[in-house]
């Protein structure tokens, strides 16, 4: 079986372009009764060559949600490094004074296909993890904000790991690994 080492398999696409459409339909829905929603990038995914969008959601007093898409489809390498992925991360969120200002605590989860390449060692496959984030909101005036937040947990990797042009048959790398789950410096927009 041939793969290319820099092919994300279509039904991964196929799937992480649902769930981003479902997303957008249930914010959607829920923003026409909730008195915040927050429109945001995150910083260090686009240093990383990541284009990203998130959305988050009020849900009351002290909780809100947030679902994150981002993805790197460029086809070029650094340093002889390619990573292409295609990410969604949903966020619940626990604010200690109010939602989009000062402290939150956040159960963050992630989902992704994707395929790093180094020289001529392919790996390509997809993960799935949960973890734990803390993140503080610096509220800059009534419409933006800026956030920083950190978090670790653990996700499930299963991929294709091999050297060459020819992947074998079936995945041959399965591993539960720690991961950083979140790393950000965001700013976002606040529709009020």
């Amino acid at each position: 079986m041939l793969i290319k080492a820099h092919s994300i398999p279509r039904k991964k696409i196929g799937i992480l372009t649902r769930c981003i459409i479902l997303t957008a339909i249930l914010i959607a829905a829920h923003s026409a009764t909730a008195q915040r929603v927050a429109l945001k990038t995150n910083t260090i995914d686009w240093i990383t060559l990541s284009p990203n969008l998130s959305v988050e959601a009020r849900l009351n007093s002290r909780l809100s949600l947030q679902m994150g898409f981002a993805a790197n489809p460029f086809n070029f390498a650094i340093a002889d490094l390619c990573l292409k992925n295609f990410r969604v991360e949903p966020e619940l969120r626990y604010w200690f004074n109010r939602p989009m200002a000062r402290h939150f605590m956040a159960l963050s989860l992630t989902a992704g296909a994707y395929s790093l390449r180094h020289a001529d060692h392919h790996f390509t496959g997809d993960a799935v993890g949960a973890g734990l984030s803390y993140g503080y909101a610096v509220v800059l005036s009534n419409h933006w904000n800026m956030e920083v937040e950190a978090g670790v947990g653990i996700a499930h990797l299963s991929a294709y790991n091999y050297y060459g042009d020819v992947a074998p048959e079936s995945k041959n790398y399965s591993r539960f690994i720690p991961v950083p789950i979140r790393l950000g410096l965001s700013f976002s927009y606040i529709f009020k």
